[in-house]
């Protein structure tokens, strides 16, 4: 049967009553269909006369809708299928009958759908005219859409919308053109008659037909109807945002913050389509993450979709969304449920958990079972295995075979590279590989990589962390001058940036690290440390570095950590949420101090 509009990715097919505006959708359809029918039925009455006659008491019960659905099926008109699923709607929409409850299950209720699907199909049969060669015209006569045309400005907002999502569908001539200009104009002209969810809905899918001024109209509407729109209607129109990725600020904080509100439940995939929306939008709203999270952890056991799990590990490591709870749960269902697991889950999880810098509590069972099955032929493109050998590595989990593997010159010569910004992400993955098997790895003898065909490698940051980085090494200068006594924004072979080396002895007083080393890393060649001399690498980390719902950093700065230490670097971290840009020069440079003595102490 004819949906009467696109769907939001994810969302289930719904009956026409159930959805107002696929059973209004509907009705246009059949309202062609009766108006075209050869056989004019006497009984038929417009729409706006229908509630008063078939509502002659203000009271409907349950036990109305056998009786009605039994009068609509009798016969096989179509007129009697269209009154009857109008009443049926009108008493939905007014709140009159429950649909779950008391017409879904009903055996007539089923007749009546497929009566209208099979009247539907037998009536647009009509429409398909075959010339002498054969060619199919597939359009409602010309008469109904000027019916259509003149009626535009005398059908009620709902209707309207109706008419636009059915139109949009078909655009083959120029009335069926003029049909939609007239639609959408009149719907911009009576913005401020939008009142449900499923017309913002549409007219957001539809944003590119839309003066800007109108969508500007919608989103106010949509803040101010939010407060009356239930779970399921929130997040969808929540979603939708996401997919034409429209990120209207306001609108998606009003959605959110009444989304976060909200008693019931969705199921597992509609809270993955709002997890993937948050990701498209770059909204990672704690609350409602949090929301999202109490939903989704005992419904996981339900699971019966190994994709959907993977769907739902792949938003979190796209967010850096660190949720133990969840994560221990999605774990233990991959673990149980490895044998049906494909490929491409199995992945999310490690992919995941090494982005988000996280063990479960049954790592040892799950990576026991979970690593042989990783094997380079399981994968089609060799970036992916690159990835998951990467992962595995930020987890302490790759073996010397994972490695050599990724780090043989015909598996690296033959890595695509067409993208800059992919080429650029794949270099540095294989730099910190090959640091690994270098610093972590002492029995490793396979291929390590050529560095000379790697000095183009540079790790760029963004705005805002740029301006961070440069406000401590002013702050810095003021007691350690450079380059006499600090060497600042280092790119090093292991693909890791380090922001400021450093050399002091061992009470935290600095050394001029110029008369001990020529470049990061080097202290080999040039004059010999003092006894009790602490090499120090400095790290800045921005908003960016940690995951979400926790201070903990993200995988690859927990590696980097991790390199700088094997090679007797002690570290010093300096987090975006202690230090203050708008504090005192003096407070400042004290803080400063106090970070580089401690980890000369530690």
């Amino acid at each position: 049967m004819w949906s009467g509009g696109s769907m939001s990715e994810g969302s289930q097919v719904q009956s026409p009553v159930e959805s107002p505006e696929l059973c209004t959708s509907l009705l246009i359809v059949l309202h062609l269909s009766v108006a075209t029918a050869t056989t004019t039925t006497s009984n038929w009455r417009p729409l706006e006369n229908q509630d008063e006659e078939v509502s002659s008491s203000s009271v409907i019960k349950a036990k109305d809708v056998p009786v009605l659905l039994q009068a609509a099926t009798n016969g096989g008109s179509l007129s009697s299928a269209f009154q009857g699923l109008q009443t049926l709607s009108d008493w939905v929409s007014n709140k009159k009958i429950d649909f779950k409850k008391d017409v879904e299950n009903e055996e007539q209720f089923t007749n009546l759908q497929n009566l209208m699907s099979d009247l539907v199909k037998s009536k647009t049969s009509q429409y398909e005219v075959k010339d002498n060669k054969n060619y199919t015209i597939s359009s409602p006569p010309q008469s109904i859409e000027n019916q259509l045309l003149w009626n535009i400005r005398k059908v009620s907002f709902s209707m309207l919308v109706s008419i636009m999502v059915f139109q949009v569908q078909h655009q083959n001539t120029e009335l069926q053109k003029k049909v939609l200009k007239e639609s959408l104009e009149a719907i911009q002209r009576r913005w401020v008659e939008i009142r449900a969810a499923p017309e913002i809905e549409a007219f957001y899918n539809h944003q590119d037909l839309y003066t800007s001024e109108f969508l500007g109209h919608v989103d106010d509407r949509t803040i101010e109807l939010a407060s009356e729109m239930n779970y399921v209607e929130l997040s969808k129109i929540f979603c939708v945002l996401g997919t034409i990725k429209r990120r209207a600020t306001p609108v998606i904080r009003a959605l959110a913050f009444h989304m976060a509100k909200q008693v019931e439940k969705l199921t597992p995939k509609q809270l993955c389509n709002v997890l993937f929306a948050m990701n498209t939008l770059n909204f990672p709203d704690p609350v409602l993450l949090e929301k999202v999270a109490q939903d989704l952890v005992p419904q996981v056991t339900d699971i019966d979709k190994p994709k959907l799990v993977g769907s739902l590990l792949f938003c979190m490591g796209q967010m850096r969304w660190r949720h133990t709870s969840l994560l221990e749960v999605l774990s233990e269902w991959i673990e149980k449920n490895m044998q049906v697991c494909p490929m491409i889950t199995l992945t999310a999880i490690i992919n995941t958990l090494s982005t988000v810098s996280y063990m479960p509590s049954n790592s040892d069972s799950l990576f026991n079972v979970l690593v042989p099955k990783l094997i380079p032929s399981a994968f089609v493109k060799k970036t992916a295995w690159l990835d998951v050998v990467w992962s595995l590595c930020v987890l302490d989990r790759a073996t010397e075979e994972h490695i050599s593997s990724v780090l043989e010159p015909s598996f690296v010569s033959n890595i695509p590279s067409a993208d800059q910004h992919l080429r650029m992400g794949i270099k540095l993955k294989l730099l910190n590989i090959n640091a690994v098997a270098k610093l972590k790895m002492a029995s490793y003898n396979g291929s390590y990589l050529d560095l000379a065909n790697f000095k183009d490698v540079i790790i760029t940051k963004g705005r805002d962390d740029l301006k961070l980085s440069k406000h401590i090494q002013i702050m810095l200068h003021n007691f350690l001058p450079p380059p006499r006594y600090i060497r600042e924004n280092i790119q090093t072979t292991m693909g890791i940036c380090v922001n400021a080396e450093l050399l002091t002895d061992k009470k935290g007083k600095p050394l001029p690290i110029q008369d001990y080393s020529k470049s990061f890393g080097e202290y080999d060649n040039c004059k010999p440390l003092p006894e009790g001399a602490v090499k120090l690498a400095l790290f800045v980390w921005g908003y960016r570095d940690y995951t979400i719902g926790s201070q903990e950093l993200i995988g690859i700065n927990k590696l980097a950590m991790q390199l700088l230490e094997k090679q007797d670097y002690k570290v010093v971290n300096i987090p975006f949420y202690e230090y203050n840009v708008k504090a005192k020069t003096l407070k400042n440079v004290q803080y400063l101090e106090t970070k580089i003595k401690e980890a000369v102490e530690s």
